[in-house]
């Protein structure tokens, strides 16, 4: 790569407009990890030629390495617009949309308990005529929602300018543009008086991952209470418990977690290099080995986040068996008495995965 770098440059001295060397040596750069001097080279090709799909493609597929999600979008858009059939668009703007918008969202959105649970409390929460600011708008599902409910307004914001373009088109394709606005920020960053024309009466909010309330969550919600909502303002969550049991083995789940004998060969030590947290569904025929207990609780409405600290909890064993870990699960009020909780059961399924924290082996336990 090194030889074939110097002889674009050599070339592009003798020809400074030669297109398709910057290209090439732009793709010959990012092969050697410097992205950033590749992407220099696409917008050089770019000035010579701006109607180059190629170039535009290259660039996108270097922004998405820089991890410039929605840029690399724009840059294959402009590659498509160019040439509808560039292979090499298709595939990278593919891409970049897996990474912009991943498929948790469908699950999430198909999530039939979670939407009919978010709809009872909106429909308790709402009187009518209240400013509703919804965090993270998504699809702008829980805005329309909550606009069929009675609210007068609902500002509502997507950090994501892809996903925030696709709302606001969803929202207008569903007739409610007049009466939602879509910004394209961080809730950080809205501004009372600019963004909102007053402190919100609800605020609704649906950012949860599998570990309850995950990195930046909590600044997330705590800013947007202080900031945002009005003094006894309403929000949807209220507060959640985050749960924990003692998970039995059975052979399907085992196999998830633990690799033993193959075809008569001892794999074990693989195990050693695997880590100990999963993620499991919770449609699976699960079985505790221990009662549930809560690990952890927060309050939405709390004036300061939970410092970082270390519990010891006891679990006793319910019965004799295999324990292959700890499983965890929450449970939410999302408003009064309207509660969601993705316990895996093996019946019903959240979308919400289950984190798993298994023993280096599965350890036989007592009663």
């Amino acid at each position: 790569f090194m030889k074939a770098i110097e002889s674009y440059r050599q070339a592009l001295k003798i020809k400074p407009d030669y297109v398709k060397a910057y290209c090439n040596l732009g793709i010959a750069l990012q092969e050697q990890g410097k992205v950033k001097e590749a992407i220099e080279n696409y917008q050089r090709a770019l000035k010579y030629n701006p109607n180059h799909a190629e170039a535009y493609s290259n660039m996108a597929a270097a922004l998405q390495q820089k991890g410039d999600i929605e840029e690399a979008i724009i840059s294959n858009k402009k590659a498509l617009k160019i040439n509808q059939n560039s292979t090499l668009a298709l595939k990278n703007i593919s891409s970049a949309y897996a990474r912009a918008v991943p498929t948790w969202h469908l699950t999430m959105l198909n999530d039939t308990t979670r939407n009919k649970s978010y709809l009872k409390a909106l429909q308790r929460a709402i009187t009518g005529k209240e400013l509703v600011l919804d965090i993270g708008t998504g699809s702008g599902l829980l805005s329309m929602m909550a606009m069929d409910y009675g609210a007068e307004k609902i500002i509502t914001c997507e950090v994501s300018s892809t996903i925030a373009e696709t709302a606001q088109k969803i929202i207008h394709q569903n007739g409610y543009n007049q009466e939602i606005t879509v910004i394209n920020k961080k809730s950080t960053d809205l501004v009372v008086g600019k963004d909102l024309p007053r402190k919100a009466d609800i605020l609704i909010s649906e950012i949860l991952s599998s570990e309850f309330v995950g990195e930046g969550v909590q600044d997330t919600i705590l800013d947007a209470k202080n900031r945002l909502l009005k003094e006894n303002g309403k929000m949807i969550p209220e507060s959640g418990d985050m749960k924990i049991a003692l998970l039995e083995s059975n052979q399907a789940i085992k196999e998830e977690f633990f690799v033993e004998r193959v075809n008569g060969y001892d794999l074990s030590k693989f195990n050693e290099h695997t880590g100990n947290k999963f993620n499991i569904k919770n449609n699976q025929p699960i079985k505790f080995l221990s009662n549930e207990k809560i690990a952890f609780s927060y309050n939405f409405y709390q004036k300061e986040n939970i410092k970082k600290q270390e519990r010891i909890l006891e679990l006793n064993i319910t019965k004799n068996g295999i324990c292959l870990g700890l499983i965890t699960w929450f449970k939410l009020n999302l408003y009064e008495d309207i509660y969601l909780e993705n316990k895996p059961s093996g019946s019903e399924d959240s979308h919400w995965s289950n984190l798993v924290y298994t023993f280096n082996q599965p350890l036989n336990v007592s009663k």
